[in-house]
């Protein structure tokens, strides 16, 4: 049979002009913009738009041009909750299926079990009359091909009906689910249990209108259905290619853990509501129950949670089946009072009503802010806008708000709060309320931080942690910063009275934030942040911790101060320093008192020196350091390759005769060459310049002096030049110079040597200078000459004073074929003084030799 469709032309053309309004009925159209958008003349769009709006669909603004816009009518779907919410687009597309000519299009719902899927293709029906586009006495069939899944025959025959005699029982002729959808909806679920077959069957209706009953070959059966399709699957991998070509329209349900939270608020009252007007009571129902059905992530989603809910219920009412109200949990706790006429569809829009309300809070705060105001006058205003929100029956949670602020706020960082001034029902109320609009704002601005962060760093880096431990798992939203002037607004100012950033490191599960809790409370105010790190934490670990920490802290801070248990001190203060400009000290092997020490020094507002010089007395198992290099103040470095005892007399001679301005520091030869080819140029920011008794290549652009240049003129000029520079007085350098002249001679070795004949030591020196000589066929300048024989006369007497076993000696491998040579004539050359003096050489002593004299051979 043929049916004609209840629409003209005409009326196709106009739903096609609503229909781009009510795709998006926030945004406001031109005649010509729709004209365009359909590719209409301008002229009978504006006729259409004209009727459109006599009929009270669109609304009409401006005048040349005129704007329109679609009335926000979510008509029968208003009845699903989250048609204005999350599921806005959702529902656009299931009015794009109704409206769409001739006869709409098929939609393929999809989406877990129990998200409300049969309740959608219910609302598209009823819509689809409400709007007239099917009969009023059109119906709605439905099929759940799970139904007939192990028999596809019988499936075949329910859906397309039987003539008679087609199978064994087919005693007459029998009209099918199809038959029966004609002029309405046939609602297929679990679509995916269809065979091939019918899936053929169905998209070759869809394609011609008609049909073969079973056992019917010659007279096809003509209908006008409109399709809805549902599954759980993934529907690419079960239903044939030809067939999903047919379904233009194909949207997912969420989960119930994942839609908004007021719209999960909304689905656990209603089934609330439900249960109420099934016995008939008002139920009064612990807030603790509520939130927990908030959080579940059951399988069966929106039907399991109205199962658990329906149990609840069942289990109150018998115990007490005539009390009113009945108490579902516990009596005495926050509850919500739930009535068979509560308007829970009403509650969510008053919810979604309050977010202009909320943004109107953010902007006056950051006006507020720009003029100077208060906590107190920018807590009134707050108050004052969401007023009628603090009106309507909300939970009450102000007690488990100030417990949990007291636990982190209190507890952790020490900051005595008077609560008495902070409206914790209030704070409660508008905590409740940000929950409930949470997923209606935008996770990327953070305008409302940013300057919040400026002024108030560390109240706000509190807020934070606090914001954090209330909504677990989630962002702190630009938003919730609201809350932040009821909750730190009389606290902040003695919070950022702190100008240090404190941090305690410590391995353990509660090592760093036990004593954080101890010397915050007696200090009264936030002064430490810790981190309790694991035992195999590595330095980049833990400086990456710090970094985090110190990126979200204020840029006006004095300085950082770490106290640790963990790692290199040196390499410690190195690793912070390279993501910090502030000053910084770093003291390792933290206790309580220490971190007491400096807690209370904070608050006492010393400055950095004090502090730092203070924490060099907690004992002789603590260090600390606060400067980059071997010094705080100006110095000059001598470190010798003949060894400390060199390094100490030239210390000792420039100590005794310069002013003191220069700090004169002697460090390991080794480690000098280590930290020159670190290159790091900050170690070495307050170094003068570098006295050794060798040349040194570096790509550091620090002054390098080879002692033994002094003993030259152009090389005394030199020094005398960089040390007036520095402040010392031409008279005092001519006296350092005359007893470094006398040092490094014949004489000053004399005088060096302690158990040794010098005599006996400087003839045999100079008989292994000279067959270095002989061998290379060199003559070395004094200056050389005078170098290894200090060198090689202090080196035999150390080696005597202490002699090592062959087995403790470490070797040197050779890299070029010169250098093997050199040490191969070097074991020859001293293999008689080896004998006399019962030593041995080592390979690292003939290395400096090489050093001495490889710019000769």
């Amino acid at each position: 049979m043929v049916v004609k469709h209840l629409r003209s032309g005409y009326m196709r053309t106009i739903d096609k002009v609503y229909q781009v309004l009510a795709n998006n009925t926030s945004k406001k159209y031109t005649t010509t913009q729709v004209a365009q958008e359909l590719g209409l003349t301008r002229g009978d769009v504006s006729t259409y738009l004209t009727k459109l709006f006599q009929r009270g669909k669109i609304n009409k603004t401006g005048t040349r041009p005129f704007y329109w816009q679609a009335k926000n009518d979510s008509g029968k779907f208003k009845k699903m909750i989250g048609a204005e919410g999350s599921l806005k687009k959702l529902i656009a597309k299931c009015k794009e299926t109704i409206l769409y000519p001739p006869d709409g299009m098929p939609l393929l719902i999809t989406g877990s079990s129990g998200v409300g899927k049969s309740f959608l293709a219910r609302l598209i029906f009823e819509e689809a009359k409400r709007q007239k586009v099917i009969s009023p006495k059109a119906k709605f069939v439905v099929l759940n091909a799970a139904d007939y899944a192990n028999n596809t025959e019988i499936l075949s025959s329910a859906l397309f009906g039987y003539k008679k005699g087609a199978f064994t029982g087919a005693d007459h002729d029998s009209l099918g689910l199809v038959d029966q959808a004609d002029q309405g909806y046939l609602f297929l679920d679990e679509v995916h249990r269809l065979n091939f077959e019918s899936q053929e069957k169905l998209f070759s209706l869809m394609d011609s209108g008609q049909f073969y009953p079973l056992g019917e070959n010659k007279k096809p059966h003509r209908v006008q259905v409109r399709f809805l399709f549902a599954t759980t699957e993934n529907v690419d991998n079960i239903l044939l290619k030809t067939f999903l070509r047919r379904i233009p329209l194909q949207i997912c349900l969420p989960k119930y853990i994942d839609r908004p939270l007021n719209e999960r608020l909304q689905i656990v009252l209603q089934a609330f509501v439900k249960e109420a007007q099934t016995v008939h009571r008002q139920l009064k129902v612990e807030q603790n129950i509520l939130n927990n059905l908030l959080q579940k992530d059951l399988p069966g989603n929106i039907g399991s949670i109205q199962n658990e809910i329906k149990h609840l219920c069942a289990s109150a009412f018998a115990d007490n089946p005539v009390e009113d109200p009945i108490i579902i949990g516990q009596p005495n706790k926050t509850f919500r009072l739930i009535s068979s006429n509560s308007d829970v569809i009403s509650f969510g829009r008053e919810i979604v009503n309050f977010v202009p309300k909320i943004k109107k809070v953010t902007s006056e705060i950051k006006l507020f802010l720009q003029q100077e105001k208060t906590a107190a006058e920018i807590n009134i205003m707050i108050f004052d806008i969401l007023n009628e929100w603090f009106k309507l029956k909300s939970v009450n949670n102000a007690d488990n708000m100030k417990r949990s602020f007291i636990q982190k706020i209190g507890s952790k960082y020490g900051v005595n709060v008077d609560f008495a001034k902070i409206d914790w029902q209030k704070v409660s109320q508008i905590f409740e309320l940000f929950t409930l609009v949470y997923d209606q704002f935008d996770d990327q601005d953070a305008s409302l931080f940013n300057l919040l962060r400026i002024k108030f760093p560390r109240s706000i880096y509190l807020f934070n942690q606090f914001m954090q431990s209330v909504l677990p798992n989630k962002k702190v939203k630009d938003f919730t910063y609201i809350l932040f002037f009821p909750l730190f607004g009389s606290i902040s100012p003695k919070i950022e009275e702190i100008n240090y950033n404190a941090i305690l490191l410590a391995h353990g599960k509660k090592t760093a934030t036990s004593i954080q809790a101890v010397v915050n409370s007696l200090c009264g105010n936030y002064i430490f942040e810790a981190f309790d790190m694991p035992i195999d934490s590595s330095i980049k670990q833990i400086n990456s911790k710090v970094q985090e920490y110190l990126d979200q802290q204020g840029k006006n801070t004095v300085g950082t101060i770490v106290l640790f248990d963990m790692g290199s001190l040196n390499q410690m203060f190195k690793e912070i320093k390279s993501i910090s400009n502030k000053e910084l000290l770093v003291i390792n092997n933290i206790t309580t008192a220490m971190a007491l020490d400096v807690g209370l020094r904070i608050q006492q507002k010393q400055k950095f020196k004090e502090i730092a010089k203070a924490s060099t007395k907690y004992g002789e198992t603590t260090g600390s350091q606060y400067y980059q290099g071997f010094s705080d103040q100006k110095n000059v470095i001598v470190a010798c390759m003949s060894g400390d005892g060199v390094s100490r007399e030239i210390k000792k001679i420039m100590d005794n005769t310069l002013s003191g301005k220069l700090k004169i520091i002697t460090v390991d030869y080794k480690k000098l060459r280590h930290l020159l080819d670190q290159e790091d140029r900050l170690f070495f920011s307050n170094t003068e310049f570098v006295l050794t008794t060798t040349e040194i290549r570096n790509k550091i652009p620090i002054e390098i002096i080879d002692i033994y240049d002094v003993l030259d003129k152009s090389g005394a000029l030199h020094l005398t030049t960089l040390l007036e520079n520095s402040g010392e007085k031409l008279v005092q350098i001519k006296v350092m110079i005359e007893q470094f002249i006398r040092f490094f001679s014949i004489a000053g070795i004399r005088e060096r040597l302690q158990i040794l004949n010098p005599d006996v030591v400087i003839e045999e020196v100079q008989s292994i200078t000279k067959r270095y000589e002989k061998y290379y066929n060199i003559e070395l300048d004094e200056k050389t000459r005078l170098n290894l024989y200090t060198h090689i006369s202090l080196m035999i007497e150390r080696m005597v004073l202490t002699k090592r076993e062959s087995k403790d000696l470490v070797s040197i491998n050779s890299e070029t074929d010169k250098e093997k040579e050199f040490f191969s004539i070097s074991k020859n050359i001293f293999k008689s003084v080896e004998i006399k003096y019962n030593i041995i050489i080592e390979d690292y002593e003939i290395s400096l030799i090489y050093q001495l004299l490889s710019p000769f051979i």
